[in-house]
C-alpha cells in the first residue's frame, strides 16, 4: 500500500485516487494477495457530496457475519 495511501492502523489505509491509479492499485494488490488466505475490501465512498457506498472484495469470498439473538 505504501504509495498509495497513509497507513491508519493495523491494515487499513486512507487513499484518495482517481480511477486509473485506484484500478492499478487494486492490480498490485490481486498480484500480492493469496486469495485463498486473504481478504482485501476496497470502499469507494465517493465525492462527500454524493456519497455511495461501493465494496470491492478481493481474495476470499466475502460472507457476511450472520447476526442472530441467543436467550439464554
Amino acid at each position: 500500500m505504501k504509495g498509495y495511501g497513509r497507513w491508519l492502523q493495523l491494515s487499513i489505509f486512507h487513499c484518495r485516487l482517481e480511477g486509473g491509479r485506484r484500478v492499478e492499485m487494486a492490480a498490485a494488490l490481486e498480484r500480492t494477495i493469496d486469495p485463498a488466505a486473504d481478504h482485501v475490501v476496497i470502499l469507494d465512498l465517493g465525492p462527500a457530496e454524493d456519497v455511495e457506498l461501493a465494496v470491492e472484495s478481493l481474495g476470499k469470498t466475502f460472507q457476511a457475519i450472520e447476526r442472530r439473538a441467543v436467550v439464554i
